[in-house]
């Protein structure tokens, strides 16, 4: 990378810098998203089974209560169920309703036949039973059947309902209670995870920055990371990039110096070789007329065709002199909105005029709604100038000279073509170089002049040429 390079990247970085990441899409978001969902997880499976345990003993002391409870009965009952002695079996269900849940309680004989129930009014009635004791719950109660055997016999069944309104309550009282703890477990989390997002990504986020800086030409920027983690790596590897990076542009500064000099000298010894050899012929000529004019024998004949040589060569001379001159001390383009076509038919109209135009038919083809472009009009009516007044003289006899000014994508192009004798394969390459021409009487800095005016207004030229067929110059300005 050259140091032009290193002074226009600032630029390029500024006008190439990526947009700023959505939320969702940093390394923050996904590192608090992760720590939050882990932790909510783990401490909802954690309390979802410590809910589950709860729940569970909750409904087995319901169950060991009601069990016990019926077992009580079926005891306190044996004896009076055998002696049929219905007040002590009246107590029994008395005392069972007193307990806490309970809903229903009865004793039974081996008929059906409802002895002491906690409900007077099924005293007397018939109910029919299961063979086997079992436990159903439904509804929002608990059903448990006991067996009353005597010598293997059973003699009797014991009844008892409880309700099971208070177990639900608990078990939702306990349900609410994991949930609200899993969401605080979700809050602490997404709290806990950005403070560790925000400590980790803090330090990434300096080394970001000092990026951007080197990116934008600052290469003296260093970051302290104190870590000691990779991040601190990180940043200590960055560091010492950044000093190559120092390192690097200085060698490439002081080496483009060095070369920038030495092109200079190199351009200032071929141009001074060019200036050499395009006046060396017409100075000779010069030196060799006035040694002619220094005889005083010489006919009166070859005195006048010396001052004739002596009136021609110095007006070369001077008009190669001129051309350097105007090549030399090109001023800094002064770039405005203006109307194209106005210039080139103008020039246009200039051209006509001249001499070497008199055979050649000059035509403009030219939108004046769209032809406004950024330039500077002084300059670019000597680079249209030059361009017609080098296609006129390409053409030997009669010819024609077509100038079109079109705009397209953003742009507006001025193309001159011509019918001459075009431009030689072998020069083609270099025909814009200081002093390169194809024709005899030409000096070589007309094209020089325009491209470099052209370059001032951020164009180039652009040349098609075929021997013998003709060549088109063309060049594309800013619309505006």
């Amino acid at each position: 990378m050259s140091a032009v390079e290193l002074r226009s990247l600032p630029e390029h970085v500024d006008s190439a810098r990526p947009p700023k990441p959505s939320l969702f899409r940093t390394l923050r978001f996904r590192l608090m998203l992760s720590v939050a969902l882990v932790h909510a997880v783990l401490m909802g499976t954690f309390v979802w089974s410590e809910v589950g345990k709860q729940s569970q003993a909750i409904r087995a002391d319901l169950y060991s209560r009601a069990h016990s409870l019926i077992t009580l009965m079926a005891v306190a009952s044996t004896n009076a169920l055998l002696a049929e002695d219905l007040g002590s079996l009246a107590e029994v269900t008395q005392r069972v309703k007193r307990q806490p849940d309970v809903m229903e309680g009865a004793i039974i004989d081996v008929r059906g036949d409802v002895l002491a129930s906690t409900d007077a009014r099924q005293v007397g009635h018939r109910l029919r039973l299961p063979d086997a004791a079992l436990a159903r719950q439904g509804h929002g109660r608990l059903r448990l059947e006991e067996q009353i055997r005597v010598a293997g016999q059973r003699v009797g069944t014991v009844l008892l309902e409880m309700s099971t309104r208070h177990l639900q309550s608990e078990l939702a009282a306990t349900r609410d209670e994991g949930l609200l703890f899993i969401l605080l477990a979700l809050v602490v989390g997404s709290v806990a995870a950005w403070v560790l997002s925000l400590f980790i990504t803090r330090n990434l986020h300096i080394l970001m920055e000092a990026a951007r800086r080197i990116g934008s030409g600052d290469l003296g920027v260093r970051v302290a990371l104190p870590a000691r983690d990779e991040v601190g790596l990180l940043g200590g590897a960055f560091n010492a990039m950044a000093e190559s990076l120092q390192r690097i542009s200085a060698q490439v500064q002081n080496e483009h110096e060095k070369r920038t000099d030495a092109e200079r000298l190199a351009c200032v010894g071929e141009l001074s070789a060019s200036i050499a050899h395009e006046i060396r012929n017409p100075l000779s000529a010069v030196i060799n007329s006035v040694k002619l004019l220094d005889r005083s024998n010489l006919p009166a004949g070859d005195r006048a065709q010396a001052i004739a040589i002596l009136n021609t060569e110095s007006l070369r001379l001077q008009r190669i002199l001129n051309d350097f001159l105007d090549f030399a001390r090109i001023r800094e383009s002064r770039l405005q909105e203006g109307d194209i076509c106005g210039l080139v038919e103008e020039v246009a109209g200039l051209i006509r005029q001249h001499p070497q135009a008199a055979a050649v038919k000059v035509e403009v083809e030219c939108d004046a709604h769209h032809s406004r472009a950024r330039h500077d009009p002084d300059q670019l009516r000597q680079v249209v100038w030059n361009l017609m007044l080098n296609a006129i003289q390409a053409i030997p006899d009669r010819g024609e000279l077509r100038v079109r000014v079109e705009r397209a994508a953003g742009t507006v192009r001025v193309s001159i073509t011509d019918n001459g004798s075009g431009i030689p394969d072998h020069l083609l390459d270099k025909i814009m170089r200081p002093f390169v021409t194809g024709r005899k009487q030409g000096t070589g800095l007309g094209l020089s002049i325009a491209q470099r005016i052209l370059m001032q207004h951020g164009t180039v030229l652009s040349i098609v040429s075929h021997v013998n067929v003709g060549t088109e110059v063309s060049f594309d300005l800013e619309a505006t």
